[in-house]
């Protein structure tokens, strides 16, 4: 098939980028209406108008609104729509939220926005990246330079804890879960990560040839474990965390002709993300003697 959108792009004198980015941004909003997420889109549209600030590097303005722009709003919905689930199940007002590993702080305004008004107290954005933090500053937001082990240092101990695309970069994501849950004491942690039916060692960047691998890599650029559903909740369950609920979004639709994208989505991206809400239970963590 990409061959032959090639030929197609080539013979109507088409940019073969311009219609890939088209066609797949077609199969998201596909996706988003048969996944019921097509009005909190709409709702997180309007409380941030604007999401060219969302990563550290900068969109060709044309890419962004033909491809970037409905890509992020559709697994933020996803994101929020579980991030409001999580909330629910762990009741109560005036919680304390952080979002770790946030560089635009656009999270925590659509939280408070949508979450009941006396049920949150507090949105702190966490983040490694000085930039990050001052960029969240300056909108108006809170945000703290430090790392997740560090938050009682900062008297922090929050209610919950959101990891949105995070913990896939981390080199050793059960020890990180167990030091949240034995020695931060969190007991609720949200967070979502690719979705991939099958697990491996190593995103795509590690599986380039080595000559076209940068000479320096950062956290924020590759993958370290990419798992599949029942091996993240196994991790998580090891280091202390049941899965209370999960829920995957997919990038593609199951009910129309774009449905044929599945494997190429798998290929050159991701099907979708997962999330899982996870709720402290230290029963088999204690027991194991390696810590």
């Amino acid at each position: 098939m990409i061959k032959l959108l090639k030929l197609l792009a080539q013979a109507g004198g088409v940019d073969t980028r311009k219609l890939y980015q088209t066609l797949f941004a077609n199969s998201i909003k596909a996706a988003i209406r048969e996944q019921s997420l097509e009005t909190l889109c709409l709702r997180l549209r309007k409380i941030v108008p604007q999401l060219t600030d969302q990563y550290s590097h900068g969109f060709d303005q044309e890419e962004y609104e033909r491809y970037w722009e409905i890509k992020m709003r559709g697994n933020h919905a996803f994101q929020i729509d579980s991030a409001l689930k999580a909330l629910k199940e762990v009741g109560g007002n005036d919680l304390t939220l952080v979002d770790l590993g946030d560089s635009s702080g656009n999270h925590c305004r659509y939280i408070k926005a949508l979450a009941p008004a006396a049920q949150i107290a507090k949105t702190i954005s966490v983040n490694l990246d000085p930039i990050a933090v001052e960029k969240i500053k300056a909108k108006g937001g809170e945000a703290i330079l430090c790392r997740a082990e560090e938050l009682e240092e900062q008297g922090l101990r929050p209610d919950l804890l959101l990891l949105f695309e995070t913990l896939e970069h981390f080199s050793d994501p059960l020890r990180f879960l167990r030091s949240m849950g034995a020695e931060g004491n969190i007991e609720n942690i949200l967070l979502t990560v690719p979705y991939r039916r099958t697990s491996r060692f190593g995103g795509t960047l590690l599986r380039q040839p080595e000559d076209s691998i940068p000479k320096k890599i950062t956290p924020e650029q590759v993958h370290i474990f990419e798992l599949s559903p029942n091996d993240w909740s196994l991790m998580a369950k090891l280091a202390g965390y049941r899965t209370s609920f999960q829920q995957i979004y997919l990038q593609y639709p199951k009910r129309s002709v774009l449905r044929i994208l599945k494997p190429f989505w798998r290929r050159y991206d991701f099907e979708g993300f997962l999330a899982l809400f996870l709720r402290r239970d230290r029963s088999l963590s204690d027991r194991y003697t390696g810590w």
